[in-house]
């Protein structure tokens, strides 16, 4: 093998022993600064590269990886993966088409001075301390510039860079022995210039006033009520709730109420879910997933209807179909799962305001908190981490300590009406041990009947 074509030599290898193979080669620089008790606790500047190599076989992965771009190295972990399984025909030469993906990034966050972010991250914690009843403050900010190529046996050779920027603070009050918390979060992925035009200096005061909000609440009645969820909540319930249901593992695999209803009625009529990595700046986009599929926006359930599960490429394999981009992996050391992107409850044609209204007595969430769901049987628990009382249409009091208890399902089943605006949240979604990066929304939707956690 020589090594201006090692790695096509490397493919060429290893499609003799499989029916799909890749390189998946990644060079990533993250930097971290972390903010707690008015001080700077902590920063990091972090690199980490490495090469991943991966054989389907019989609907079986091989998988290796190694940290080392001597050219050894990367021939003995490639070889590795042979050793389990059988040597086919294959004895053409495959041709590769090289292109490189680009998001036009014009200021990218390493090209900042760390010494301005750092003071930027210092005046955001500075307004997170803006009462006496605050006892902590913590605000992370990281900045993330991941250098992909993907080389494949459909002959592909793609390229990408992703810039991540993320920053959250959490700021915890006390009043009269009563404690609570109060957090925000923004981020998606664009250049730096983007990153500061957001309301980056309000992340802090929106946690402060969230925590002070709820010292003052009352607790959240307990029983079946009328809830809205506002689009500010964020798409917590969709992602959770529906969309790691609708993943090919888990719908394929007796792991999700979904399983075997393709084409069945699902959902409310006026609920379409979608996943998108399209989307231009969202945390979960991308503009190939991390098996050299191009991005895409993939239609799961349609009019209420569910008309496609989320899959990649070993998945798309057993099932006789063709991979929807969902194949993600954290780094290098990983090898590819299904994963959702952005996914979210596309917007209605209700006024949100009309939808407040309509509520005699019930209550409005704001804000969501994390949550478990059982995907098997779609049974969740949710915290609100901002809510009020709705009385006769209009918003009350704040109430706090609520939880929201139901099947997903059959809340998708009820919901009577979607709102025509759409509000985005941000996250890391955990599965089999690995985080990728996430976006999920929603409208406004009013949830007729629900059981709500309180006192």
């Amino acid at each position: 093998m020589s090594g201006k074509s090692l790695y096509y030599d490397i493919i060429n290898m290893l499609k003799v022993y499989g029916d799909y193979a890749e390189i998946y080669i990644e060079k990533t620089e993250y930097n971290s600064i972390v903010f707690e008790d008015k001080n700077l606790e902590r920063f990091e500047n972090v690199h980490d590269s490495g090469i991943g190599f991966r054989l389907i076989r019989d609907f079986k992965t091989y998988y290796a990886f190694t940290n080392s771009f001597e050219i050894q190295d990367i021939k003995e972990c490639a070889e590795a993966i042979c050793k389990y399984s059988e040597s086919g025909n294959s004895d053409y030469l495959l041709d590769f088409t090289k292109k490189e993906f680009d998001y036009n990034y014009k200021k990218l966050p390493k090209d900042i001075n760390i010494k301005d972010k750092i003071e930027l991250v210092k005046r955001v914690d500075s307004n997170g301390w803006n009462s006496n009843l605050v006892k902590q403050v913590v605000t992370t900010y990281k900045d993330t510039i991941k250098n992909v190529r993907i080389i494949n046996t459909e002959g592909c050779d793609y390229s990408q860079q992703l810039s991540y920027i993320t920053l959250f603070c959490t700021v915890i009050c006390e009043k009269d022995g009563v404690i609570q918390t109060g957090y925000e979060s923004l981020g998606g992925l664009y250049d730096y210039d983007t990153f500061i035009k957001e309301d980056v200096e309000k992340v802090s005061e929106k946690a402060l006033k969230r925590a002070l909000l709820n010292l003052d609440a009352d607790y959240a009645p307990a029983g079946e009520m009328t809830v809205v969820l506002s689009s500010s909540a964020g798409g917590t319930m969709i992602h959770e709730a529906v969309g790691h249901g609708l993943e090919a593992d888990l719908a394929t695999n007796g792991l999700s109420v979904y399983q075997g209803r393709l084409g069945e009625k699902v959902a409310s009529e006026k609920i379409t879910v979608v996943d998108d990595a399209t989307f231009m700046g969202k945390r979960g986009s991308f503009l190939f997933d991390d098996e050299g599929v191009e991005a895409q926006k993939t239609v799961l359930i349609k009019d209420g209807v569910l008309i496609s599960y989320m899959y990649d490429r070993l998945y798309a394999m057993k099932n006789g179909v063709q991979s929807t981009g969902n194949g993600r992996r954290q780094s290098y050391r990983y090898k590819p799962i299904v994963r959702m992107t952005n996914t979210y409850i596309e917007s209605g044609k209700d006024d949100p305001e009309d939808i407040i209204k309509s509520v005699d007595k019930g209550i409005l969430v704001v804000k969501m908190g994390g949550g478990q769901v059982n995907t098997v049987n779609g049974d969740f628990v949710f915290e609100v981490n901002e809510g009020y009382l709705l009385e006769n249409g209009e918003v009350k009091k704040p109430i706090r300590n609520a939880t929201l208890i139901g099947n997903g399902p059959k809340i998708m089943q009820e919901i009577d009406m979607v709102g025509s605006d759409l509000g985005f949240g941000i996250g890391t979604c955990g599965k089999d041990g690995q985080g990728v990066p996430i976006s999920d929304a929603q409208p406004t939707i009013r949830i007729p009947r629900i059981t709500v956690g309180g006192k």
